[in-house]
């Protein structure tokens, strides 16, 4: 059965509410349609939600395939971790501050520490912070530099 076949199926059950039988639709068929409904409801989720925004700004679009797939990676583009700035938020350090004087961001360690100068990346300038990030994501030798930090 064709997509031309299908999306007549669909208006006519819309339209007189007589809804077509899956039964009679090839299973590989009934995957794609449930996979591509999947990932539009997740998609508009994505678009839509307050969580994650951090991410989403660098990776606007939803995908079955692994984008960032190293804990390393996860750790630093999210922002959380072993880092004061985000330990600061949940009681768990004194202070935001790295032992350098800088506030203990993941992006003070990747452009800026004095400890961490062997996995410096050149650091990005302020208002252009999420096309940097983005740049930085999909470049492996500086994720290779991430992992160091991280």
């Amino acid at each position: 059965m064709g997509n031309g076949r299908a999306y007549q199926l669909a208006k006519d059950a819309t339209q007189h509410g007589q809804p077509y039988s899956l039964s009679k639709l090839p299973k590989p068929r009934i995957e794609g349609l449930l996979q591509k409904s999947m990932l539009e409801e997740w998609q508009t989720s994505w678009k839509k939600g307050d969580n994650g925004r951090k991410i989403y700004n660098i990776m606007p679009l939803v995908s079955l395939l692994p984008t960032i797939g190293i804990r390393e990676d996860v750790v630093f583009f999210s922002q959380h971790g072993p880092f004061p700035a985000y330990l600061k938020r949940f009681p768990l350090s004194d202070s935001d501050y790295c032992s350098s004087g800088g506030i203990g961001t993941t992006l003070h360690y990747a452009t800026e520490c004095i400890y961490t100068v062997s996995w410096h990346i050149k650091k990005q300038a302020p208002n252009f912070e999420q096309e940097w990030l983005k740049r930085v994501v999909n470049n492996l030798v500086s994720r290779h530099k991430i992992r160091g930090i991280v």
